[in-house]
């Protein structure tokens, strides 16, 4: 089975893009994946060798779920796969080569990324609803409030410790 589209696809996929009113996107992980934003392999080394060699783990995803012995190393692997995913810029042209798909379009994007790679590639923040939040927001961890804060300096700052 060979990786390149089908020409008939794309072509059938540019004919219905031309003749829509509305685009309605739904993005998932594979969309990340596309741009370079993978969670194992070299990036994974690169970033998180040494949370690997002391816990054992081999990818970003279950480092998320590891039971850290303290808050401090908690927080030491969180600060650093947030300002990964969320503050580093992907290598792959995905997003934008999407936006342009649907840049004269009146489109929506319903994802449950939250990488923030949407808006970096200049989809406009109104059109987008994250169902699973933003990687560059904080909350209560009680439901206090419904309010959000940017995280980027306090995550900065962890990863600088």
């Amino acid at each position: 089975m060979s990786s390149t589209p089908d020409c008939s696809a794309v072509e059938r996929l540019h004919a219905a893009l031309d003749g829509a009113d509305a685009v309605l996107i739904g993005a998932g992980a594979g969309l990340s994946t596309a741009a370079g934003f993978t969670y194992s392999g070299e990036r994974f080394t690169r970033y998180f060798a040494d949370f690997a060699a002391v816990y054992g783990f081999g990818d970003m995803y279950s480092g998320g779920f590891y039971p850290y012995p303290t808050p401090e190393e908690f927080w030491a692997y969180w600060s650093r796969y947030i300002l990964v995913n969320r503050y580093m810029d992907p290598p792959g042209t995905a997003y934008s080569d999407l936006l342009a798909l649907v840049r004269d379009k009146d489109w929506f994007v319903l994802t449950t990324n939250v990488d923030h790679c949407f808006q970096k590639a200049g989809f406009d923040r109104q059109r987008l609803f994250y169902t699973q939040g933003d990687y560059g927001l904080f909350q209560c961890s009680q439901p206090c409030c419904a309010e959000t804060w940017d995280n980027e300096a306090a995550v900065r700052a962890m990863v600088e410790q």
